[in-house]
């Protein structure tokens, strides 16, 4: 298969090891948290096979171009309006996360404002780019950035401030009912396949393949990143107040120490490393948004010496609604907002999979 496809899932993954997808799950360990789990690996598996099968019987097309092709215009107007609003929130809310991260950790004294505006100098230039274009930037921050990862996680797992017997604890709770705020969270990790819907138009010449162990290989390392989020935060923190952690996998960073190495904390290479993949998935996330709006929305005659100024028009919007949004929410709504956004997920994911065999039936009359 196509390794950029893997690129698509991995940068997903790795972006949510770190804020919303822990604090939900490590909030609902007494709650089903692992059975949810579970669910969600399955739920997930079968939402990559179900993209991986569709695309793969339109290599070089993107969906709005089949939507807009096989359904009417009062359809896929609305519907792709929405999936637009639906890639930006999910691009926001990395982008507020953060802000408020940087800020608690890295840069108390500069305002949300600063640091806010930072990410969007960056990404306004990134996600005007081409699509090819920005897969050749994720595949180069990847292979920098994914073996110190790795090294960090299996530095976690060898610390010995690591202590089983706290993960014994919350194996203990694998009976309970599932939670569906932990489902959706759990469920949110597997989701970076869904950025197929813009990203397939890169392979014009060769289709995407399909089969059980490509599909198996993507599940698996979905199954390595939620055993980590919520083994190791337990392992290293106990499982009775970790819920009273606002940043669980930067807390849990920041007990570790590279005794000899230039930097003693590993919290400052966390972040740094984990900064680099936030901006991947910020820019994937609006990168889509932008290339569905233009698609729907495309001002004609809106020219300056023959380029079209439309998409300048979605960055200024971007840029309104994203220091509006990092000025008037706290850390506390904010997850609360993510949480209600997560449980979307399930829903809106289903409705993309009945469109696919809509059209699938509709190319074929």
């Amino acid at each position: 298969m196509n390794r950029y496809v893997y690129y698509l899932l991995y940068v997903n993954m790795f972006a949510n090891m770190v804020v919303s997808v822990p604090k939900n799950l490590l909030n609902e360990r007494r709650d089903g948290a692992i059975i949810s789990m579970v669910l969600a690996i399955g739920a997930g598996m079968l939402v990559i096979y179900a993209f991986l099968w569709f695309f793969s019987k339109f290599p070089g097309k993107d969906y709005p171009e089949l939507l807009k092709k096989h359904s009417p215009k009062w359809i896929h107007f609305p519907f792709l309006l929405f999936l637009a609003l639906f890639w930006f929130i999910a691009g926001l809310n990395t982008l507020i996360t953060y802000t408020f991260l940087l800020k608690r950790f890295l840069t108390p004294d500069m305002s949300v404002v600063w640091i806010a505006s930072t990410f969007l100098i960056f990404i306004s230039f990134g996600i005007l780019m081409h699509t090819k274009g920005i897969l050749y930037t994720i595949e180069a921050i990847l292979l920098i950035s994914s073996p110190l990862i790795v090294f960090l996680i299996a530095k976690a797992y060898m610390s010995s401030e690591f202590e089983w017997d706290f993960v014994r604890e919350a194996a203990m709770h694998v009976y309970r009912m599932p939670s569906y705020n932990a489902f959706s969270s759990a469920f949110y990790i597997f989701l970076g396949i869904t950025n197929l819907i813009i990203f397939n138009r890169a392979w014009s010449t060769k289709k995407i393949q399909v089969s059980v162990k490509h599909v198996f290989l993507m599940g698996l390392a979905g199954i390595m990143i939620l055993i980590t989020i919520y083994v190791v935060a337990i392992g290293m923190n106990g499982f009775e107040s970790i819920d009273q952690l606002v940043y669980p996998a930067i807390t849990t960073s920041d007990t570790l120490r590279m005794q000899y190495g230039m930097i003693e904390r590993v919290l400052y290479l966390f972040l740094l490393f984990f900064l680099a993949i936030t901006f991947l998935n910020l820019l994937l996330h609006w990168h889509i948004t932008v290339e569905i709006l233009k698609s729907v929305i495309w001002f004609k005659k809106f020219k300056w010496k023959e380029n079209n100024l439309t998409p300048l028009i979605f960055l200024a919007i971007f840029w309104s609604v994203s220091l509006y949004t990092a000025t008037s929410l706290d850390e506390y709504h904010l997850f609360t907002y993510t949480r209600f956004f997560f449980n979307t997920l399930p829903f809106i994911t289903l409705i993309l999979i009945i469109s696919f065999w809509f059209i699938k039936r509709r190319a074929k009359v």
